[in-house]
């Protein structure tokens, strides 16, 4: 679908539309003065403030915020015609305030309360430790060993049968992979060229680097490489290396001042990806679902705001809207907790995200790095209920049409010898967790429901699970005791592939990073491949590829041992089939470009 006709599906009906004109008509609202918004959610009149009253039988009074005292027009009630009440969700100005904003540039000495930070990159750092830093002995690591000890692209090709793409072969303009960076993860490109000529093939040209999507201020690359993004440098190093030349795109959201402030505990803004969709959908700012309208102004999910109130040297522009393209695949390595978010905020970006995925556009997600836990250096690894017991979801894995990637490891395999002579076996992470579970909020989709009911029956832990979905659990009761997760859920990952042990160049040196952050672009690199062939011969691209992924088990290799530990326990187990540790597993990529080349 294009993006018009995805506005199309979404708008009202010509029914509601022409109720709510015909009664604007009928109190005398001149025709000329009533216009539909671009994304069709909205009508809009301007009349004088006593004739909105009169139209609304309410009064309008200015409100004055108590700690900023910024003045906004709002009123106690409204009333509409009960004809017309079925075709209206609500009127602004009207009985919500809006966003309070700053009184200055200054922080306003009475806070509101903080919330703690709850996003972050889904990567683990594990350093590399020579026993002294020679330029020699640096070099020899770029010189890498076994597979089960030096990830590099050269074994995710072997592994999972995904070809070199040809140089002589143009890539397709159109097809580039998009990959999201924030919270101050900046790449440097003499991290990429270093690793370029040293470590993949086939050569890559020093200076290849992504196109930057700068998105309401922010920087793309860093300058100083010592302070280098460790998620920023893994991303392009797994990703260009498996799709060039095919090119990346950089979607880096929000000026430096969110990017830092969004990684302390005290953050006063805890939205978090609603500034990447504005960006890439303009419809998206206005768009209206679940009682949500454009970027969320309150405390609990306040996304950045621009003109930026904070800081001088912030982006001082309009908030970006619809000004970039979306990728065909778009591969996000940052996850945060489910529960640390309105459920209406959580489900409004799910939406969105079907309607990108209606549009051919693949969102890939990582599935955290915590096991069932919802995150790290909380008790418990902030997982929920009133004795820290439950299982704690991720989001935006916990989104249904999110494509959700688990991590994991390889081993030795029977007549494995050699880096090319057999592949290796796949098993759960061993030095960290790959994150996957039950989501509170989203159900379990038609897509998963065999599945997830064969898993429940295999590892014998139905019992264990509930069907109450307040995400937040925190109350006393929430869950049935002895609970753990919701069985009624949406389970994730969907997907994995190989997360740990990747050799990286980053901030000079050469290291290793483990963490669901490695599979992401993995996957995000074979979607693209996939897109590129099947855009060679005239079809779009697969976009929302749920319902044949698992209709097709036999795409992927089965991954049956391990398990996700967390919340003081072992977390879920890995069994035969779909689990919510790996998934349906990691990727065969020629059956899985036979089977979408196969469809229309």
């Amino acid at each position: 679908m294009t993006a018009e006709e995805v506005i199309d599906y979404f708008a009202p009906s010509y029914k509601s539309v022409n109720a709510v004109r015909s009664w604007l008509a009928s109190v005398g609202v001149p025709a000329d003065r009533i216009l539909q918004s671009v994304n069709k959610q909205w009508l809009a009149f301007d009349v004088p403030v006593h004739r909105a009253e009169e139209i609304l039988h309410t009064q309008y009074y200015i409100y004055q915020h108590t700690e900023s005292g910024i003045h906004n027009i709002a009123c106690p009630d409204y009333h509409v015609p009960r004809h017309v009440q079925a075709h209206i969700d609500y009127i602004t100005p009207g009985i919500r305030l809006l966003s309070a904003g700053y009184k200055d540039k200054q922080m306003t000495s009475i806070r509101r309360q903080a919330v703690k930070r709850q996003f972050e990159p889904d990567h683990i750092h594990v350093t590399v430790s020579p026993d002294s830093n020679t330029a020699e002995e640096w070099a020899e690591l770029l010189h890498p060993g076994p597979c089960t000890s030096d990830i590099t692209p050269t074994c995710i090709r072997n592994q999972y049968h995904i070809p070199i793409p040809s140089t002589s072969r143009q890539p397709l303009p159109g097809n580039e992979l998009g990959i999201f960076q924030s919270l101050s993860q900046h790449y440097h490109q003499a991290d990429l060229d270093a690793y370029f000529s040293t470590v993949p093939s086939p050569r890559i040209p020093n200076g290849t680097a992504p196109l930057l999507r700068s998105i309401n201020g922010a920087e793309g690359e860093t300058s100083n490489q010592a302070y280098a993004g460790e998620e920023a440098d893994l991303d392009f190093e797994v990703a260009i290396p498996l799709i060039y030349p095919q090119k990346t795109v950089l979607f880096q959201t929000d000026d430096e001042w969110y990017q830092l402030d969004q990684q302390k505990a005290t953050t006063m803004y805890a939205g978090f990806f609603n500034t990447l969709f504005d960006a890439i959908d303009g419809s998206y700012c206005t768009f209206s679902a679940f009682n949500e309208t454009g970027n969320c102004a309150r405390d609990a999910c306040r996304d950045p705001e621009y003109p930026n109130p904070n800081a001088d040297s912030g982006y001082q522009g309009q908030l970006m809207c619809g000004v970039y393209n979306p990728t065909n695949v778009l591969s996000i390595s940052y996850s945060g907790v489910e529960a640390s978010l309105p459920e209406s905020y959580m489900r409004r970006q799910c939406l969105e995200i079907m309607k990108l995925g209606l549009q051919g556009v693949t969102v890939i997600e990582s599935s955290g790095d915590h096991g069932v836990g919802g995150r790290r250096y909380d008790d418990h690894s902030g997982c929920l209920g009133p004795d820290k017991s439950i299982f704690a979801p991720r989001t935006m894995s916990n989104c249904p049409y999110v494509l959700s990637v688990g991590a994991t490891t390889l081993v030795d395999h029977p007549n494995a010898t050699t880096r090319k002579s057999c592949k290796f076996k796949e098993v759960a992470p061993r030095t960290f967790a790959s994150g996957g579970g039950f989501s509170n909020v989203f159900s379990t989709p038609p897509w998963q429901e065999a599945h997830i009911q064969t898993y429940l029956h295999r590892a014998n832990i139905s019992s264990l699970g509930y069907t109450n979905r307040n995400h937040s659990l925190s109350g006393v009761g929430a869950a049935e005791p002895g609970k753990l997760f919701n069985k009624a859920g949406r389970g994730y990952p969907d997907v994995s592939a190989i997360g740990e042990k990747y050799l990286v160049y980053m901030q000079g040196y050469p290291n290793h990073l483990a963490g669901t952050s490695v599979a992401v672009p993995i996957w995000g690199a074979m979607v693209t491949l996939l897109n590129e062939e099947r855009l060679r011969v005239g079809k779009r691209p697969v976009g929302f590829m749920h319902q044949v992924l698992y209709d097709h088990p036999e795409v992927f290799t089965d991954v049956t041992e391990g398990s996700n530990p967390g919340c003081g326990s072992q977390g879920f187990q890995v069994k035969e089939g779909w689990d919510p540790v790996t998934g349906l597993g990691s990727p065969r990529y020629t059956k899985m470009l036979k089977l979408f080349m196969g469809l229309p």
